[in-house]
């Protein structure tokens, strides 16, 4: 998923291998991976042509995916603030098409769909872990990415230029069990999903355990 590709490629980069994430996705293997990567520095990426404060994006911007003038309007007309928020738009790497398949095809939940629980001791140290959290997205364009389907020919990603964090407060009852699982019950990813067209792929639910005095904050991903 999304957060280990990024964990991947930066502990490559610690050893010196370089490689974008689009090129980490397209190998369906570890050896494909490391002939992909191996002994040739960094893997060339064509450049990004769409500039910042874009007011309409054409195709000739798109070198990484073929596109006409219609479908690369649809898809900007799905992103908040429209052109100016798209950094690139490329087509999925094989793996991914598959993850998207699964996806699509789960009548509930996602089998890609993860999660982490996490205690905070005040509501402000929370909104410090999710503010750190925003701080990683910005620097990630995969954590910045969304997937978009409908109306095209072929799935696209589109890589937002922000991708605020959406954290969502759940008033739990502690006469009702256990704050920890009721929490977990609500966004159990055997019965959640992520709306994975719009960017960020991340999610916090939280809420407050009065019982034990704390916050707990749910971080769902994919």
């Amino acid at each position: 998923h999304s957060l280990l590709a990024v964990k991947l490629i930066e502990r490559m980069r610690q050893i010196d291998l370089v490689a974008d994430v689009r090129v980490l996705f397209s190998q369906p293997t570890l050896s494909a991976l490391a002939a992909a990567v191996g002994g040739k520095g960094a893997v060339e990426v064509p450049a990004n042509l769409i500039p910042a404060d874009c007011s309409r994006i054409t195709p000739d911007m798109l070198p990484l995916v073929s596109l006409r003038q219609e479908d690369i309007d649809h898809v900007v007309s799905c992103v908040p603030g429209g052109a100016a928020n798209v950094q690139d738009i490329y087509a999925p790497a094989p793996l991914q098409e598959g993850i998207l398949y699964h996806h699509i095809a789960a009548v509930e939940g996602d089998p890609y769909l993860q999660y982490a629980m996490f205690s905070f001791d005040s509501i402000e140290r929370l909104h410090s872990f999710a503010q750190a959290l925003e701080g990683v997205i910005a620097r990630h364009d995969i954590l910045r990415t969304a997937v978009l389907w409908e109306r095209l020919e072929a799935p696209v990603q589109v890589v937002w230029r922000e991708a605020p964090l959406v954290l969502d407060e759940w008033v739990l009852n502690p006469a009702d069990g256990d704050i920890a699982e009721l929490l977990l019950k609500r966004l159990d990813p055997r019965h959640t999903r992520l709306d994975i067209r719009q960017a960020p792929m991340l999610r916090i639910g939280y809420a407050h355990d009065s019982v034990n005095n704390r916050w707990l904050g749910m971080l769902l991903f994919h």
